[in-house]
């Protein structure tokens, strides 16, 4: 329960609306239990000479009260229902935009079907209880305590067997409620299993389909279901069992009522419109008790929903977003791009004891063309990443214009880098909006057209029928691998950067295009300093500087004809790109 105490700001946000839904359930409930109060008068008037008009008088009194309970209860579904709406829209919002903020690393270790569960299925569980979860336990406790009163004034002795259950009624509410939450809890992770593998699978239709994987990952999907159906039909019988118990308790305690209340109208204690009376108060409270298991199932599942909300609300970025005043803060003067690395070492957060890199040191000059190369695994991409404060380094420092990048806001950071990455991501969006996307402002379309130039995907585009407003499907799927990396090196061009990162980002295009694509980057972008990483040695051979990594240290560097002189590890692969060159061309 004191998970859902995360939820109190959002309700003091719409106290007025909550406490009008409030003052609305006093009503209702007073007034239906006012109503039998005429059944009971008209039955004991019936008992003797009567006048119709008394009778007709005292039904038309109980069909008014139960006319105002019920427009009352309409207006406490538009205060406490309507409000749990509007709760739930600012918890989406500040879900999704928690998530926005939290740094790479989380999405490292952490599913994208498991942030869609918890966005979605969890979030509902939350609303439910907003709305009728406190709806139905205020109006409950109302009902009770007016229906109780109502029968102690009738008779205090009929009262106390009537609520002869509820110690036991108590008990069972605490014990199978604690079952309900773990129950609850195990189901919502199981369908965040769930919802993973679709996404999974969705994702990779195509790899399943060409592996013919279909009838597997069919089983793993049944499998999977079948679990989170079981678990469901766990917490529905221990549901349905509480609900009967619960049922068969309202029904006993009327056995003591009707028994006593008989014998006390045979003895002139009570009239029969009393005991009329005091039945229907004990049926009124059938509802409220059965619904106390119902209630307590959707309390219970809130929790459990809401304790794995807070975990990620309660998970704080490696590194901070800025103040909204520092990030829209603007360069007082324009960067140049100078990059130095001074023994800066790192590993990731969940490899404490591997490290990737080991006291790195180097210096790149505003407008100077670097080219990183080495095996797999040598921490190419690691280095790169950790320009833009995706990941901060373990020991070291890095400086932008003589600034520690761990100074600036991570958004004005960004704001100096164009960041190509190996694992190119296209939006289902036009091809001009994917290439301003990187631009907070609207690119006009010469500026998008420029930069496609530049990264040689202008004559692909010009032949499309509708050129740059053409729609990309999921992931850019109707363009080649080629084209894809060209778009987003466009994309990276057109935010204008002080230094350009292209990690292996010319990989899919060929030898010509890519030599056309680094020229034009020479020509257009002579004071942009750009860091290429690479494999290919005509992709970097005409760089200022080559810096070669091996194991996470830079083993060598210098220029393409210093590095061939030392015959070194950068010789070694520049020959055997030759001789699998020479290979092809004799095949």
């Amino acid at each position: 329960m004191k998970n859902l105490l995360a939820l109190k700001p959002y309700l003091l946000r719409y106290k007025r609306q909550l406490g009008e839904g409030f003052l609305f359930i006093i009503l209702t409930n007073i007034l239906a239990v006012a109503g039998p109060k005429y059944i009971g008068n008209a039955i004991d008037a019936m008992q003797g000479p009567f006048r119709i008009e008394n009778i007709l008088g005292d039904a038309a009194m109980y069909v008014l009260f139960a006319l105002l309970s019920g427009v009352f209860l309409f207006l406490v579904r538009q205060k406490i229902i309507v409000t749990s709406r509007h709760i739930e829209y600012d918890l989406k919002n500040d879900y999704y935009s928690h998530l926005q903020l939290l740094s790479r690393s989380f999405y490292d270790r952490t599913s994208t079907g498991e942030l869609i569960s918890r966005g979605t299925n969890d979030l509902n569980a939350v609303r439910d209880f907003l709305g009728p979860g406190i709806m139905y336990s205020i109006s409950t406790f109302f009902r009770l305590l007016f229906a109780v009163i109502a029968m102690v004034a009738l008779s205090p002795a009929l009262t106390f067997f009537a609520l002869l259950p509820a110690p036991l009624l108590s008990y069972l509410v605490y014990r199978i409620g604690r079952s309900m939450q773990k129950r609850s809890k195990s189901i919502q992770e199981s369908y965040a299993e769930l919802t993973n593998l679709v996404q999974e699978n969705l994702n990779g239709i195509r790899i399943v389909k060409s592996y013919t994987r279909e009838p597997f990952e069919t089983e793993r999907f049944a499998q999977l279901n079948r679990k989170y159906y079981d678990k469901n039909l766990e917490l529905a019988k221990l549901q349905a069992l509480f609900f009967a118990i619960l049922t068969a308790m309202t029904a006993f305690s009327l056995i003591p009522v009707i028994w006593i209340g008989g014998i006390g109208a045979i003895r002139n204690e009570m009239t029969i419109g009393g005991i009329t009376q005091f039945i229907v108060y004990v049926s009124m409270l059938s509802w409220p008790i059965i619904s106390i298991g119902w209630v307590t199932g959707i309390i219970q599942k809130a929790a459990s929903a809401q304790e794995r909300l807070n975990e990620i609300f309660a998970t704080e970025p490696d590194i901070p977003a800025s103040e909204p005043s520092h990030s829209a803060a603007k360069q007082t003067e324009k960067p140049k791009g100078e990059l130095s690395f001074r023994n800066v070492s790192f590993h990731y957060p969940s490899q404490p004891d591997a490290p990737v890199l080991k006291n790195i040191t180097f210096s790149i000059e505003p407008g100077s063309k670097i080219a990183f190369v080495g095996a797999t695994g040598s921490g190419k991409t690691s280095l790169v990443s950790l320009i833009p404060r995706l990941y901060d380094p373990s020991g070291g420092s890095i400086h932008i214009d003589g600034r520690d990048i761990r100074s600036m806001p991570p958004e004005q950071l960004r704001q100096l880098i164009g960041f190509v990455p190996q694992n190119n991501f296209l939006f289902s969006d036009t091809i001009e909006h994917n290439i301003g996307y990187g631009r907070a402002e609207k690119t006009d379309p010469e500026s998008i057209a420029e930069a496609a130039r530049i990264a040689m995907l202008h004559p692909d585009v010009a032949d499309f029928p509708e050129r740059y407003q053409t729609m990309l499907g999921e992931k850019g799927i109707n363009l080649s691998g080629g084209q894809k990396q060209r778009t987003c090196i466009a994309r990276a061009i057109a935010r204008d950067p002080a230094i350009l990162v292209l990690d292996d980002a010319l990989s899919a295009v060929d030898t010509a295009t890519e030599a056309s694509i680094f020229d034009a980057l020479l020509k257009k972008l002579p004071d942009t300093t750009i860091i290429l990483i690479g494999h290919r040695i005509s992709t970097v051979k005409n760089c200022d500087r080559i810096f070669v990594l091996s194991e996470g240290s830079i083993a060598e560097h210098g220029t393409h004809e210093e590095l061939l002189q030392e015959n070194g590890l950068y010789a070694e692969l520049y020959n055997m790109q030759l001789l699998e060159e020479e290979i092809l061309a004799l095949s």
